[in-house]
């Protein structure tokens, strides 16, 4: 099975990431681990507009950022059929 998915942006009201670069490579990696151990069964194509945000201190690195949100992401797409996005 083949999964694209595209994250056209990221938005962090309040807080700005230490490393761009380290939250990037961390979500993309974490992503790559989540989707491979646990794949994801999209009906079609599953678009998401919104995943829930996981919670975030200012104070937290910017690799552990990219890893929770990537959870936040691999849970999102786990909706169960009917489930909205």
């Amino acid at each position: 099975m083949r999964i694209e998915l595209h994250i056209g942006r990221l938005v962090f009201d309040g807080i700005t990431p230490g490393s761009p670069a380290a939250l990037r490579t961390a979500l993309e990696s974490e992503l790559v681990d989540l989707l491979s151990g646990d794949p994801v069964t999209p009906h079609q194509d599953h678009h998401l507009h919104r995943a829930t945000p996981p919670p975030i201190s200012t104070t937290e690195d910017s690799a552990l950022l990219g890893r929770r949100i990537a959870r936040a992401v691999h849970g999102t797409l786990r909706l169960p059929r009917g489930g909205t996005g």
